[in-house]
């Protein structure tokens, strides 16, 4: 029997990425307190002589969407169950299970993927099928979930905004959480605490001979999705190496660590631009492949600047850049683009310097600012060493670990399930009104409105079966 079973929609283990760093790092944090079981995709990277995996505070499964068996035996023998991402659509027998159901929604990707297939599809049709999926598969989250988690206040305002659309903030709600606690949470993206990593190895300036000991490398510390700009920040980076030539870009990985995912057609475009330039392999280097999860921070440490530049558009407010956290762990001195929850961090924090979105001259001065005084990057560093501690997992994922100490301490229950009746009411579809329907609609409704509440309601309720 498992307190908790929590299962990752994207790789995990020596090499993953956001989803899979966090259903790992959660897994890690609620096991000091609970008895944890976590199931990853099994092509996740791993390898026999690994001890990556020697010593796990909680209990490590793969599955296999052919062979599902692995996540019915858990789950049916778990009290809580975490998932994320396209996990109840690809197992939705999870849905009828006896465990409490938390849908952690840190990723928003339906507005996530309109910017991914905006690049990779032509066809408008088949953009707005996928997206309809998308939707639907979110949406089915929202009516089925016990609780939710979300990475930051401005997602949590995007996800109550859904709950309340689909009936999941109602009477019953307000009666249990006024504040909506109890239904869902906010569980910032974490760090973890410095040690356990690989140290002492040099893996940028000690292998590239075109990067100097003396040089300032400005790093890019993630994969170079579609929704970045690395257009505007490699024509500010060729105009910032006029003035200082001692300056250095890496990119920490073109690809991403889940097989399944395709190349990014921002990351080809960012290679083709540096050789158009003439930066490449000498001032913009980039890695090819992904850095296993021990090891990244050997590349960290060994930068001076932490950089993140992206278009502002919806997708950018809502977003919670794990990348930016890696370089508040490194304390690394920060350029990034205004508009998402870190800038609005670095501006109040003075953890850098953020500028306006697809502005070249403004990036540019920027990083000959940050790139020529010392003295300011040492400040920062800091102040990054002070703001760092708030993100670590365990005290993020605090909110998480109090409630589910409330469910199976029995006090917080699960939640009523809308009604595909009700749901149909709300978002006003199905047949056309009879005549008796739209009579009522339009003689009765000022007639109701006269009445006194509980016998308008009560006459409300009888009507409503008319079809």
């Amino acid at each position: 029997m498992y307190d908790i079973f929590l299962i990752s929609d994207d790789v995990a283990g020596e090499k993953m990425a956001g989803p899979g760093i966090r259903a790992w790092e959660l897994s890690k944090s609620l096991s000091r307190r609970f008895k944890v079981a976590l199931a990853v995709p099994d092509y996740s990277s791993r390898s026999a002589e690994s001890t990556f995996y020697k010593n796990l505070p909680f209990d490590l499964f793969f599955y296999s969407q052919a062979n599902p068996a692995v996540i019915k035996e858990i789950g049916a023998k778990s009290r809580i169950v975490i998932v994320q991402g396209y996990i109840l659509s690809k197992f939705p027998f999870l849905k009828d299970l006896a465990a409490y159901l938390i849908c952690d929604l840190y990723v928003p990707f339906p507005l996530e993927n309109l910017f991914v297939h905006k690049w990779k599809l032509t066809n408008r049709k088949d953009r707005d099928f996928i997206h309809l999926n998308d939707l639907r598969v979110f949406n089915d989250q929202v009516l089925t979930g016990d609780h939710f988690l979300c990475a930051c206040e401005r997602q949590k305002d995007l996800f109550v905004g859904s709950l309340l659309s689909l009936l999941r903030i109602n009477p019953e709600i307000l009666d249990m959480t006024p504040s909506l606690d109890d239904l869902i949470s906010v569980v910032h993206f974490g760090i973890t605490p410095d040690g356990g990593e690989e140290t002492g190895e040099r893996v940028i300036r000690g292998r590239i001979p075109a990067i100097k000991d003396d040089d300032i490398l400005l790093f890019w510390g993630g994969v170079i999705t579609n929704w970045y700009d690395p257009p505007t920040l490699l024509t500010a980076f060729r105009d910032a190496l006029k003035e200082n030539p001692k300056l250095k870009l890496f990119f920490i990985a073109k690809r991403h660590p889940n097989p399944l995912l395709p190349e990014f057609e921002a990351a080809n475009e960012a290679v083709r631009l540096s050789t158009e330039m003439g930066l490449l392999d000498k001032h913009v280097f980039f890695n090819e492949n992904w850095i296993e999860y021990r090891r990244k921070g050997l590349y960290f440490r060994e930068a001076d600047i932490g950089i993140s530049i992206h278009m502002t558009h919806f997708e950018t407010y809502y977003s919670f850049r794990i990348r930016l956290l890696d370089y508040l762990k490194y304390q690394l001195p920060i350029i990034c683009t205004e508009g998402d929850f870190f800038a609005g961090l670095v501006e109040k924090e003075g953890l850098g310097i953020t500028v306006v979105s697809q502005d070249r001259k403004d990036l540019t001065k920027a990083i000959l600012r940050l790139t020529d005084d010392k003295a300011e990057r040492d400040r920062i560093r800091g102040k990054l060493s002070e703001v760092k501690t708030r993100f670590l997992w365990d005290n993020t994922t605090k909110p998480l670990t109090e409630h589910c100490a409330r469910v199976l301490g029995g006090e917080a229950k699960k939640k009523t399930r809308p009604s595909a009746e009700d749901i149909a009411f709300v978002a006003a579809v199905g047949q056309k009104p009879s005549a008796p329907r739209s009579f009522g609609k339009r003689y009765l409704g000022e007639l109701l409105m006269k009445l006194p509440f509980n016998m308008g309601a009560r006459i409300k309720r009888w009507l409503r079966p008319i079809k």
